[in-house]
């Protein structure tokens, strides 16, 4: 049964696919990891669907790893819009696998109120090809949203083009050493492009994936430091927690937290990653 007044999260996203056709040093998913499996519409929904009965989400996100590498991505974007019918849907991609996929955008034109956000992490002439026909099938309208430039459609689908020139390691040294940085949570914060990003994971929220994904990618390398990464390690918000701890995580949306202690501040030059040189496609080894 739904509430008559539930909680608002602003936004939340979810990763149906952790793995990836690029492998990109600081990736805050650690895509850059070999990843397989996927999660199927029926797995996501039955993760999505318990918190609608506690949460209102206005703005709702699909990322990866590569989304379009789930083979269940279109009944990802249909049954998303059916569980959110009022909700933003916001899907990224570095879109090198758009050739593979010529209906999506009219998918897309369909269900309306989204935001399709290419990610360009590498040069790639079918790539530019890609957004070239998106720009010529369609009638755009430029428009500049929260200081980013996007181009809109009439039925309020957006699309934006990102090219990022620096990512930021989440931990210090290799996989098979990782160290968390130990920073001052404000000045973290301060550096992140997740603040406002927490990600539902294994039927938990957590305050952005660089977090939520923490235990897994540790347990990969046999618990490295497990001692030094203790205070940021956590299970997340559960769906039976109480209206307490729910209110509290929702008033930290977009707030330094703990756990941003884990991640660099400006000051880490060692953990800032020039972008453009440090993408490829051969995967970190497990």
């Amino acid at each position: 049964m739904h509430r008559a007044n539930k909680f608002i999260l602003p936004f939340l996203e979810i990763m149906p696919i952790q793995g990836c056709n690029l492998s990109c040093v600081g990736c805050s998913n650690y895509s850059d990891l070999i990843h397989r499996g996927y999660l199927t519409w029926e797995e996501g929904r039955a993760q999505i669907e318990p918190w609608l009965d506690r949460i209102d989400i206005p703005d709702f996100g699909i990322i990866g790893g590569e989304p379009l590498m789930n083979p269940e991505i279109f009944n990802w974007i249909t049954g998303v819009r059916n569980l959110l019918p009022n909700s933003q849907i916001r899907f990224t991609t570095n879109g090198l696998l758009l050739d593979k996929f010529p209906d999506i955008m009219k998918l897309f034109m369909e269900v309306g109120n989204c935001v399709f956000k290419i990610t360009k992490h590498v040069s790639d002439p079918k790539l530019e090809d890609s957004i070239q026909k998106i720009f010529s099938n369609h009638t755009w309208q430029p428009v500049t949203e929260y200081g980013i430039n996007r181009f809109v459609t009439d039925n309020q689908v957006r699309f934006q083009i990102n090219s990022p020139q620096f990512f930021y390691k989440s931990f210090k040294g290799m996989y098979n050493n990782m160290m968390p940085h130990h920073s001052n949570i404000n000045d973290a914060f301060d550096l992140c492009y997740q603040q406002t990003c927490p990600l539902l994971y294994n039927g938990n929220i957590y305050k952005c994936s660089s977090n939520g994904l923490l235990t897994d990618t540790l347990s990969k390398f046999d618990n490295p430091n497990l001692e030094q990464w203790e205070p940021y390690i956590n299970n997340g918000l559960s769906i039976d927690c109480s209206d307490a701890e729910l209110m509290t995580f929702i008033d930290n949306f977009g707030k330094p937290n703990k756990i941003c202690g884990m991640c660099p501040t400006r000051n880490h030059t060692d953990s800032h990653v020039l972008h453009f040189n440090n993408t490829n496609h051969t995967k970190v080894k497990q």
